[in-house]
């Protein structure tokens, strides 16, 4: 099973890293009355008529019919909006019109009248190709619809409609991930006569985009943006370059959220690219803020994930062993990938074992209805495990463990006394590895999210200790390390060896008598 997604979840969520999956149209509606028909024609920018495919959105039901010009559709009685793409050459053309069904009507879609898409920055960024993508939307009070294009030749047929929308994304990068990128949206409601906009550089925010190398399973990664939570725009993509080595860049956007994401591509031992992991960080963003977003980062370890007991049942997941520390609960993905064993000991002896033998169909989670109440250890070990790659060689956060000791009570709901504990390395270059002989500050987090509603929060766990420890020999040996509290913020001082990796091991020891546990080997190289 992998830290974030079953096989078959990690196809399913990750299909829109090529592409942006076209909408699944319904063909249902109401009973279709013989007298009521639409007959649709369609003028292309040479001024001939063509057969073209497109959608009639009834406007009350928010049902959707195939229609294709050239030819009589019987639908129900109504007010529709009619979408749909005409190619000319190079050319794609995107029209939407509305139109009342009622006996036989009649629409005419004409390319001609459309007027060219265009986005710009200026001043204009240097050594850049652009990308161009643009949609019309359906706008109802149930599903939307929408029609799309890329490439440099869009047009957009003008319409004051208050039930079609328009949106356009651009972008412009030079591909090495080292250069400033941009990205723009450009939204209406209706199509305006002049769908076109230049963006002033002042007008967009800045975000600082690192992307580093050395935990995930293979060094090639890209980063692309999507605009979310813009109606007619969402999810629009433009990916803006893709790399084996680590990048660092100024990414400029207009104002608005923002998935700011990354997909990691592995190639297969049969020689197949495959997709095996995807992070999305969102961001919203105002004119002339700062921002940053960080991906690949040291010490991947166990998540936010501790135990919960449900009606006497005690449960803890086991997938999320390789987590990104640096990301926050806003920010989300993984990469796929790990096999796990998970053990809960009562009294000295083991009452439930469940193993993760890699890519389970669904995920892994270790149950056990609790008889007797009392101290309860539960540990999961966890090993990285892609069968059909080849991990690079130095792979950082190779294994992991976490262990809670925490009370059960028999019949109870409540979530675990304990929180979860996550390390986060500093001052490591962007291929995750510090200097020889230096010293690494590791931040020590600590958190307690709910992870079932219908468990009793109860109280915090008071901390009693804090305690460190480092292997420069993954794992064999270890040596204990100063922990600082500097400004409510526990810190680690790491001395480092001269070459090699840095494993690591904290502990937090509560005042119940509890505790949590977690260990990273190869959490972070040395240069």
């Amino acid at each position: 099973m992998s830290s974030f997604f079953s096989r078959a979840r990690l196809g399913r969520y990750l299909a829109v890293s090529a592409v942006v999956p076209a909408l699944v149209l319904s063909t249902g509606g109401a009973a279709v009355a013989a007298t009521n028909t639409l007959s649709l024609t369609i003028v292309n920018r040479a001024g001939v008529k063509v057969k073209v495919a497109a959608t009639a959105v009834n406007l009350a039901t928010s049902s959707s019919y195939p229609i294709r010009s050239g030819t009589k559709k019987k639908l129900p009685k109504g007010s529709y909006v009619v979408i749909t793409a005409i190619t000319t050459g190079s050319a794609t053309t995107l029209g939407g019109k509305s139109v009342k069904v009622s006996g036989s009507a009649k629409l005419t879609i004409d390319a001609r009248q459309g007027k060219r898409v265009a986005l710009a920055v200026s001043p204009a960024p240097a050594d850049s190709s652009r990308n161009l993508f643009a949609r019309i939307c359906s706008k109802s009070d149930g599903a939307n619809y929408d029609v799309e294009a890329y490439g440099d030749t869009i047009y957009a047929i003008p319409t004051t409609s208050k039930k079609i929308a328009f949106a356009a994304l651009g972008t412009w990068s030079d591909g090495s991930g080292l250069t400033d990128a941009y990205a723009v949206v450009h939204q209406t409601t209706g199509v305006p006569t002049s769908p076109s906009r230049t963006f002033s550089r002042s007008s967009l925010a800045t975000v600082s985009v690192v992307s580093r190398r050395g935990p995930a399973g293979s060094n090639t990664a890209d980063v692309a943006v999507q605009p979310i939570k813009r109606g007619c725009a969402d999810d629009m993509y433009s990916g803006l370059w893709s790399t084996d080595q680590p990048t660092s860049t100024k990414l400029r956007l207009s104002t608005g959220s923002w998935h700011i994401r990354s997909n990691s591509g592995a190639i297969t031992k049969d020689n197949q690219s495959w997709n095996i992991g995807t992070y999305f960080a969102e961001r919203k963003v105002a004119a002339g803020k700062s921002y940053s977003v960080r991906f690949h980062n040291a010490a991947w370890g166990p998540g936010t994930q501790i135990p919960t007991t449900i009606h006497g049942r005690v449960s803890f997941m086991m997938n999320e062993m390789f987590t990104d520390p640096y990301f926050t609960r806003n920010d989300t993905g993984g990469e796929g990938g790990d096999r796990a064993t998970a053990t809960l000991v009562y009294k000295g002896k083991t009452v439930k074992t469940t193993r993760d033998r890699g890519w389970e169909p669904e995920m892994t989670v270790l149950e056990y209805k609790v008889k007797k109440a009392g101290w309860y250890t539960l540990t999961n070990t966890a090993s990285r495990y892609y069968p059909e790659i080849t991990y690079p060689a130095g792979l950082l956060s190779a294994r992991s463990a976490v262990s809670f000791r925490f009370y059960i009570k028999p019949n109870s709901s409540a979530l675990a006394e304990v929180s979860s504990l996550t390390m986060v390395p500093a001052g490591l270059n962007n291929w995750n590895k510090a200097k020889g002989g230096s010293t690494t500050s590791v931040l020590l987090r600590l958190n307690r999210f709910t992870q079932d509603p219908d468990a009793k929060r109860g109280k915090d766990p008071k901390l009693k200790s804090m305690s460190v420890k480092m292997s420069s020999d993954s794992g064999k040996t270890w040596r204990a390390v100063k922990v600082k509290k500097i400004n409510g913020t526990w810190i680690a001082l790491v001395p480092n060896p001269a070459s090699g990796a840095v494993s690591l091991r904290a502990r937090a020891t509560y005042t119940s008598g509890g505790y949590t546990d977690v260990m990273i080997y190869r959490a972070y190289g040395i240069a």
